[in-house]
């Protein structure tokens, strides 16, 4: 005799069925109640194990070892759901920084920014940039983003300025920031005394359509003052700010800090797919095909 689980491989398709369990020809028939997510109240019995004698809705050990492995969860303290293997990492060394589930990590006020089938969505109200809480300096960066709709409106990454105080109203002008915006391939700078176009070396044009969606690598190295961008695959632009070194004069400095996705103007801005290497090994495009 063994202990074990009187039940019936039907039951599992209505575990709040009580059901009526044959076991061996000269022992009794007994009832049991199978109560999800609460193995402490699934009632067991003893089974005689004789395959010459058993009848054919009899549990077998192999059967009875099957529906054991099913129950484990339960035992656990875990609904009984297939358990799906993680996504395999698309960029070798970088990390997830935005999870497409909640803002962990990141200042988004509210006003502006939500969560739509994965992607963080920037429009309307009084913030224009979701920053990271972390800061960087020398980093690889890869997103997909789009604009949805465009209204005349444009895409955009900053970094390397100062730390905003107020996420509802985050300090953008005169602020110091680095600003690049795919997928055309533009920059911007926003140090004091006033923000102005900022001259680099496009080595390819992207595309004027913003609304599809499209993946960008930015590399950064602040100790070089260095930044090199690729869309869908294609190196567009690299720059190489006058003044890598200096950390102190506002007109002129570069400092790690965080990293923000812009909301600009009247359009609808989205994110996703958010991955970081911080200190990056390697200085090359990942990407780049």
């Amino acid at each position: 005799m063994i202990t074990g689980l009187e039940t019936s491989l039907g039951h599992l398709a209505n575990p709040w069925k009580e059901s009526a369990l044959l076991t061996h020809d000269d022992h009794p028939r007994r009832k049991a109640w199978i109560l999800p997510n609460r193995i402490d109240q699934i009632a067991t019995t003893q089974i005689d194990v004789f395959p010459m004698k058993t009848k054919s809705n009899l549990i077998g050990l192999p059967a009875l070892a099957a529906l054991l492995y099913q129950l484990a969860p339960l035992a656990l303290g875990q609904p009984n759901t297939p358990v799906n293997p993680p996504e395999p990492n698309p960029y070798p060394g970088c990390v997830r920084i935005f999870n497409g589930a909640s803002f962990e990590g990141w200042e988004a006020d509210r006003s502006t920014w939500t969560i739509t089938n994965g992607a963080m969505r920037g429009v309307g109200g009084t913030s224009r940039l979701a920053y990271t809480k972390a800061d960087y300096g020398s980093f690889r960066l890869i997103f997909t983003a789009r604009m949805n709709p465009v209204n005349g409106d444009h895409l955009g990454v900053l970094f390397w300025g100062d730390r905003p105080t107020d996420p509802a109203k985050p300090k953008i002008d005169n602020a110091g920031w680095i600003q690049f915006m795919p997928p055309f391939a533009g920059m911007w700078d926003y140090h004091p005394p006033k923000h102005h176009n900022l001259p680099f070396q496009k080595l390819a044009p992207g595309s004027k359509d913003s609304t599809k969606w499209c993946t960008t690598e930015i590399l950064c190295d602040l100790e070089k003052g260095t930044m090199r961008t690729a869309v869908d695959g294609i190196e567009l632009a690299r720059y190489t700010h006058p003044t890598p070194r200096e950390r102190q004069d506002p007109e002129k400095r570069i400092i790690a800090g965080p990293i923000g996705m812009f909301r600009h103007g009247g359009g609808a801005s989205e994110y996703r797919d958010i991955y970081l290497e911080a200190n990056p090994k390697e200085d090359r495009l990942i990407t780049v095909r």
